[in-house]
């Protein structure tokens, strides 16, 4: 007991009188706390808000729980049940759908959670099956007029009436007994009140109060016999006509207006009529629509893969919810979503993001571990003295490991819980509400106690003795080269496992990080660095030999001593190397996704701007090219699916029209664009052969540049074709799919298709305003979708999950640099006592302090070549081997794997940095150092 209370009293003295070394200890305990606290909960706090991010991009009809049901709330499916006896009876009266909602949210409350809380309170709408045709209005120019009839009990909530009143319901047409057709009604009805939006009403020419005939022969069951018209008695704004709700309501807060060139301009558009005109109106012919709105503000990142089992399993079940408790005929609901596509692509780019993140991590834990290996050295050597002083008096050497244990155990955990509070305090500062796991307490334990390990595996009593390394004979430990030889077939093995796996979309399904994919980068990593450290003393011996024959002693006596006793051996080179591959993977990786989004953004409109939605004829685009800052329109046709007939294969395609001269202007600037678009207007191959490009998807066995044979079999006609390109895909147009693309003259004259285009691509001039152009463009076609990939790309890198990434490569190069500092001063502190004892017996010999200088720089200098030289390498591999098993496609929003890419200024400034690193450690070691007189330094070398 008196012996424990001993070493308690030496460990406090110790701790008081020399704590430099051991703080650092607790510097880097406090450090990996602190990230290991904020680490994991600041990247579920990401996948979390990337949820939430998804859905709320997503439109209402695309990430909602909706079913469609072909009949009205209370009456039998299509109205095969609908009595006509009741016809003429009299005003109807309003449908009690109360129940049916109550009905419906019942539904919600039994899903269990956290599908539940994610669904919110139903919805619905009656809406006619057809639509009724209307006369149109001489002034509205439309050709046509149709009106889908719609009942909603929530409008007059979402709408605002500027004119007129809500529609009310108005009498039945009389019949005369029970055998006379509906369609021949004694006397028809009076109109149909009905309510429309504005920009309805301006569209078809509509006024309040105004009666607009139906026309008989088409649409609704014998609706202008019955109901000869409708007569508007309110007119209504709709706020946002993109909001959820209205989106969910189509056509009513705008007509949709389509230019056939052969009949003229075709509308259609929505009216409401009053709930209890539904069912008359429709001969209960109407579907109902349902839907529960989705809001994932709540759902968590690890409850998304069982959210999405939930939205899947809904879809697989039908719920019968009656319209009342006397219902005959419940509605059979059956629910569907897209929330699930949006969940997979979720759990998708979660596979991606975590591999990512631990490929970083790994880096920096294994640079942690180096330097702590360095720490524990620096301390017990500044231990020394005492420490053998206890040996010869007999402590016995567990005794000595745990004296030294207990110091880092003090300092460990006490710097570990201050990381920790300060991980928690930072993380909620920038408000992130995940909850702290039993994973995070025991990650940031394991922190503080790695110290204590660290110290007490350093504390060999064998070792207290000091010797000199270059006197002493080379370890030829079995144990060693075993372990080496374990952790380059390791290396080898996981790389191997990798490569032969290829690229696995979703791989892991978000479940977690690919043990596979961590481990593989590390393992390379780690077998290079040995690799380099076995050949470093070879290296370092042809140097010195090369600089033997010098006068200049200074480069000769480093590479000397670099080749007899390395400063710190091999730890430093571990930690070097690790951080300069982790700054490089970095850049890399940042480089290949930040590049990929800007390539599929481009690749996805194919040019400056892309107009999709209306047709785009030659008037149309003149009027676009007549623009400022526009240089180039080329509007493409999508001619349909067809056939490639040739020897052995007939693959299905789709077939694209384009002018392809206007074409090669508007893609010259655009990545991946074909280079032989002037081809497709080149002469004619063998038989009048129509010169087409295919890609990959469209080409048959044996397929390439120049194949002919083949006949291209389109709706109108067939004719001989010529492959004069095979590409993987073509910017502007769907990809993956199987694409033909041929020139719209040649194409036309060969099969006689002449299809519209409602595509466009635009090409800018340089210094062209893309806002005012697009909005231009939107004037001109109102109705019509402008793309901009610069827009585009810039939505993808706004993704939590982007900047996630971003803040991810940003805290692993500054954790690298911190490391790789702390190595250095580590490595250099260690060499010190020796190299002042050189110095001292050089400097009576002349040596100046310049000179002196530069023995430090070739203490430090060549591990610091080698980590550089061994880190680029690594750049190159951990990238290709990420790439190459991690399929990152969902984050750049493309379906080609990106390659990887290698920005020089990135890469660049990754090796000045390390530079700036390695020098700026040199600086705070020779700060640290404690210069000795020269007297002292030989009077306590004599003795050695």
């Amino acid at each position: 007991m008196g012996a424990l209370s001993g070493l308690g009293l030496l460990a406090r003295r110790q701790l008081r009188t020399s704590w430099g070394a051991t703080a650092t200890l607790g510097l880097v305990a406090f450090l990996a706390a602190g990230v290991l606290s904020t680490a994991p909960r600041a990247v579920s706090a990401m996948h979390a808000d990337q949820v939430v991010y998804e859905t709320a991009a997503a439109s209402g009809p695309a990430r909602d729980v909706i079913s469609v049901v072909g009949a009205v709330p209370g009456q039998p499916m299509s109205g095969m049940f609908y009595d006509p006896g009741q016809a003429g009876s009299g005003v109807p009266d309003e449908p009690d759908w109360a129940p049916f909602t109550e009905n419906l949210d019942a539904v919600r409350a039994e899903t269990p959670e956290p599908l539940r809380s994610a669904m919110g309170a139903p919805r619905f709408h009656v809406t006619s099956t057809d639509p009724a045709y209307t006369r149109p209005v001489p002034r509205s120019e439309l050709a046509e007029a149709k009106v889908f009839l719609r009942a909603a009990t929530d409008v007059d909530q979402h709408a605002e009436l500027v004119e007129g009143r809500w529609p009310a319901a108005t009498a039945e047409p009389v019949v005369d007994g029970e055998d006379q057709p509906l369609g021949q009604p004694t006397r028809p009805a009076p109109p149909v009140e009905v309510a429309v939006s504005r920009a309805v009403a301006d569209t078809y020419g509509w006024e309040l109060g105004g009666r607009y005939d139906n026309l008989a022969g088409v649409g609704v069951v014998a609706l202008a016999d019955r109901y000869p018209s409708l007569v508007v008695t309110g007119i209504f704004e709709t706020g946002d006509p993109d909001a959820d709700y209205w989106l969910h309501h189509a056509l009513a807060a705008r007509a949709s207006v389509v230019a056939d060139p052969n009949r003229g301009l075709l509308g259609t558009a929505t009216a409401y009529v009053n709930p209890a005109m539904i069912t008359p109106v429709t001969l209960g012919m109407a579907e109902t629509r349902v839907w529960y709105p989705v809001d994932t503000d709540g759902v968590t990142a690890a409850a998304v893969p069982e959210l999405l089992a939930q939205v899947n399993g809904q879809s697989a079940q039908t719920f019968l919810v009656p319209a009342g408790p006397d219902d005959p005929a419940p509605l059979q609901l059956r629910p569907a979503s897209r929330l699930g596509e949006i969940l997979e692509r979720l759990l998708a780019q979660r596979t991606g993001v975590d591999a990512i993140v631990a490929v970083l991590a790994v880096g920096p834990l294994g640079a942690t571990l180096a330097v702590l290996a360095l720490g524990a050295r620096l301390v017990v050597d500044r231990r020394r003295p005492a420490l053998a002083l206890l040996r010869a008096r007999g402590a016995s050497g567990t005794q000595l490991r745990l004296l030294m244990g207990g110091e880092g155990l003090v300092v460990g955990l006490g710097c570990a819980a201050l990381g920790f509070a300060a991980g928690l305090a930072v993380t909620t500062a920038a408000g992130v509400t995940s909850p702290v796991t039993v994973s995070q307490v025991g990650l940031a334990l394991a922190a503080g106690l790695a110290p204590a390990l660290a110290l007490a595996l350093a504390t060999s009593p064998a070792g207290l003795r000091p010797t000199r390394s270059d006197l002493a004979p080379r370890s030829r430990s079995r144990v060693r080269w075993v372990l080496e030889l374990l952790v380059v077939a390791g290396a080898v093995l996981a790389s191997w496992l990798l490569l032969s796996r290829g690229v696995v979309a979703g791989a892991g399904g978000g479940s977690g990080v690919d043990p596979l994919v961590a481990a593989a980068p590390l393992l390379v990593s780690l077998a290079l660095t040995l690799l380099a450290v076995r050949a470093y003393p070879w290296l370092a011996l042809a140097v010195e030999r090369a600089l033997a024959p010098r006068r200049d002693l200074v480069p000769f006596l480093g590479a000397a001593r670099a080749t007899r006793d390395p400063a710190g051996g091999p730890v430093p080179a571990v930690a070097l190397v690790l951080a300069v591959a982790v700054a490089a993977t970095s850049a890399v990786l940042y480089s290949t996704v930040s590049g990929g989004i800007v390539r599929e953004a481009w690749s996805a409109t194919g040019a400056d701007l892309r107009v999709s939605g209306p047709i785009v004829d030659e008037s149309g685009a003149g009027q676009i090219a007549a623009l400022d800052g526009v240089d180039a329109v080329t509007p493409v046709a999508d001619v349909g699916d067809a056939v490639l007939q040739g020897e052995g294969s007939a693959p299905r395609a789709r077939v694209y029209t384009v002018d392809a001269e206007r074409l090669a202007q508007v893609q010259q600037d655009v990545a991946g664009s074909p280079e032989t678009l002037a081809a497709l207007t080149g002469p004619d191959g063998p038989d009048a052969a129509v010169p087409v490009i295919l890609t990959r998807g469209a080409a048959g066995p044996g397929v390439a540049p120049g194949t002919t044979g083949i006949t291209l079999a389109t709706q109108e006609g067939s004719v001989p074709v010529v492959v004069v390109d095979v590409v993987d895909e073509l910017p502007g147009l769907p990809a993956g799919r199987a694409l033909v693309l041929a020139d719209t003259e040649r194409l036309e004259l060969g099969t006689g298709d002449s299809s519209f285009a409602r595509l466009a691509l635009v090409g800018l001039s340089d210094d062209a305003d893309r806002a005012a152009v697009t909005a231009e463009i939107s004037r001109l076609l109102p109705s019509a979708v402008v793309e901009d990939p610069d827009q585009e790309a810039d939505a993808l890198r706004a993704a939590p999950v982007s900047a996630g990434l971003v803040a991810a490569f940003v805290l692993a190069v500054v954790l690298a640099a911190l490391l790789c500092v702390a190595a250095v001063v580590m490595t250099l502190m260690l060499a010190a006592p020796a190299r002042a004892r050189l110095l001292a017996v050089l400097q009576t010999l002349g040596m100046s302090s310049r000179q002196g200088r530069g023995l430090v720089g070739w203490e430090i200098g060549p591990w610091a070549v080698i980590a550089l030289l061994v880190g680029a390498v690594l750049g190159v591999a951990v990238p290709s081997l990420v790439l190459a098993a991690v399929d990152v496609t969902a984050l750049t929003g493309g379906v080609t794997q990106p390659r990887p890419e290698y920005d020089p200024v990135l890469l660049g400034a990754a090796a000045a940095g390390f530079l700036v690193a390695v020098l700026a450690a040199v600086g705070v070691a020779a700060a640290l150092g404690r210069r000795g007189e020269v007297a002292a330094q030989l009077r306590m070398g004599s003795n050695d």
